[in-house]
């Protein structure tokens, strides 16, 4: 039987070459590169923070055992003991600099840097570099393959409308607009508002996260094209809250272009009152459309056949241009018909007139008749009441003049008879009397006589 065995001789060698090979491994370890993942930029508000997603990778025997695990951030310089490099978050000591407050959110442990700049200035716009050091096993690693910019401004960046090349839409589609605003601070996320927007426009609202592990605050707007929507500008309002007097405004805007067939589509009329024989007149198609070339084309209410094509129709005026005309619009989307509107000749319109005239004149001479008619009825009874009251009046007089003259009856025989049964009769002469002059006291008088006979008592 055999057996391998190892000479003293050949165990040296193995140990020899060993111990040459060590420096090589460790060599090699050493040169071995490891990356962080940073946005390579960020874009920071002045009076805000700033969040920046940081993950990293590092030998895992090496973090698995490790007994504490500190983060620091570089500015300027990778070299952590250059004169350039200010380390302006030191975890091992929590010392910050050139900062009011930084934050580690993520679990070294686990791989994870994220970490949040408080209160930023547009001073520390610059480079930032991101290191780890481990207790317990002596490996420390700055990542300088893999620094990110932090560009602080006073201004926030606009907000991006998506999709960017919405041009048309068509009626009655639907369209999904979004409107995206960097939240580079989520901590003081901005909000989104819209202006000019579609009566049917749905909205929400929500925190996304992009690609490089950024934030950004999405309002998605839904809605369904209408042709009153052709040419809206449409705007979307990014408000960022900030640690100073005044929030930030920034605005995006976009004009909606809507693709639909003719609508509202009438008729004009020049001159607009009524025209007479011999004069021009001109009827004008409008109508909306999108696009607006548009074909026109002229009719007349009982004629079969088409009048005319294009926007305008002048003609001259004669008897028979009396009458409803229409017109229609059509483009590639479709056409619409115009309402009929009449045309008035002017010598219909007289003939209208006088005829109002003439029965307007007829009533009116219908009702004076009808008052004086009236009228007449009602006089011949005035006229015999009045002669009653007057006749009655004269005789009065008379009366009473015939006993102030008379000489002749005392009071015993005017006195009127007591018995009632007895019948009186009397006579009143008022034949032409015979008058005699006297004079008293120097002036005339006429003296009336009347004659009263009567039955004498008993």
């Amino acid at each position: 039987m055999m057996y391998c065995t190892t000479t003293a001789p050949e165990m040296s060698v193995f140990s020899l070459m060993f111990f040459l090979l060590l420096p090589v491994q460790v060599h090699m370890q050493q040169n071995t590169k490891f990356y962080a993942k940073l946005p390579a930029r960020i874009t920071a508000l002045s009076g805000s923070c700033v969040q920046i997603p940081c993950t990293f990778d590092a030998p895992k025997d090496t973090l698995k055992n490790a007994e504490s695990i500190f983060g620091f951030w570089l500015k300027k310089d990778h070299a952590f003991l250059s004169a350039d490099c200010l380390v302006v978050f030191n975890g091992s000591t929590n010392i910050i600099k050139g900062f009011s407050h930084i934050k580690i959110l993520g679990n070294l442990s686990q791989y994870e840097c994220t970490s949040v700049f408080y209160d930023v200035m547009t001073n520390h716009t610059d480079n930032y570099y991101f290191r780890v050091e481990m207790k317990s096993v002596d490996w420390k690693y700055t990542y300088a393959e893999n620094p990110i910019y932090i560009s602080v401004s006073e201004m926030p960046e606009l907000p991006i409308f998506t999709p960017t090349d919405l041009q048309e839409v068509m009626e009655e589609t639907t369209v999904n607009l979004s409107c995206s605003a960097e939240a580079p601070c989520p901590e003081q996320r901005p909000t989104i508002s819209w202006s000019n927007i579609p009566e049917s426009a749905l909205i929400t609202t929500q925190l996304q996260e992009k690609p490089n592990k950024t934030q950004s605050v999405v309002s998605n707007m839904t809605f369904k094209a209408s042709y009153k929507d052709h040419r809206k500008n449409i705007s979307c309002t990014a408000t960022y809250p900030r640690n100073t007097s005044n929030d930030s405004n920034v605005e995006s805007t976009m004009i909606l272009r809507v693709l639909f067939s003719p609508k509202e589509t009438h008729i004009n009329i020049d001159p607009s009152d009524s025209v007479a024989v011999g004069t021009n007149v001109t009827l004008t198609c409008k109508s909306k459309a999108s696009p607006n070339e548009m074909n026109y084309t002229w009719y007349k209410r009982g004629q079969e056949k088409e009048l005319d094509f294009g926007e305008q129709l002048t003609f001259n005026i004669n008897r028979r241009s009396e009458g409803w005309y229409f017109c229609r619009a059509k483009n590639k989307h479709g056409m619409q018909m115009s309402e009929e509107i009449q045309l008035i000749v002017a010598e219909s319109l007289s003939l209208i007139i006088g005829c109002v005239g003439g029965i307007s004149a007829f009533l009116f001479i219908f009702l004076l008749v009808t008052i004086f008619l009236r009228v007449q009825r009602v006089k011949p009874s005035s006229i015999r009441e009045t002669d009653i009251s007057d006749q009655g009046r004269e005789k009065h007089m008379q009366i009473t003049s015939i006993y102030d003259n008379s000489a002749f009856a005392t009071s015993d025989e005017l006195e009127m008879p007591k018995d009632e049964n007895e019948i009186h009769y009397g006579q009143i002469d008022f034949s032409n009397p015979q008058t005699k002059s006297a004079t008293v006291k120097g002036s005339e008088q006429e003296t009336i006589y009347a004659e009263v006979c009567g039955s004498g008592k008993d």
